[in-house]
């Protein structure tokens, strides 16, 4: 279960983006950063990044380590993130024993944000395991 928790958390990546600017000139993977220049940290690709995620477009509950970035870093951490993991935990634990059946019922819908990204709707079937 932990697993399945975090690579959900890994794949998804609910904040999608930050905005930050360069607090002084530097050099990043060979990349010249100026004072004051804007940078964009993209969550997304940080999580799909294939020289630190083998096979990253792969969902897998086993992937160890799994040192994904999708609340953030340092100063700037979500501070929501154990209760996320906790409601996740809950959840999957409440239901994953009572589902027999899951299938989609409807196309899934994206939120149109550009900032914090996931499912607007997402319609399912499913039958209780009796």
């Amino acid at each position: 279960l932990p697993g399945i928790v975090e690579e959900a958390i890994r794949w998804t990546t609910p904040v999608q983006h930050f905005m930050r600017t360069a607090a002084e000139d530097t050099e990043l993977g060979g990349q010249k950063i100026a004072k004051d220049d804007w940078l964009m940290i993209s969550y997304i690709a940080a999580n799909h990044d294939e020289t630190v995620f083998p096979n990253p477009r792969k969902f897998d509950a086993t992937r160890s380590p799994n040192r994904h970035l999708a609340f953030g870093a340092g100063a700037h951490q979500c501070l929501g993130l154990h209760m996320a993991r906790m409601e996740m935990k809950i959840l999957f634990n409440e239901l994953l024993d009572r589902i027999e059946t899951l299938e989609l019922a409807g196309d899934p819908v994206r939120a149109k944000s550009t900032f914090v990204g996931g499912l607007k709707t997402l319609p399912i079937r499913y039958s209780l395991s009796k």
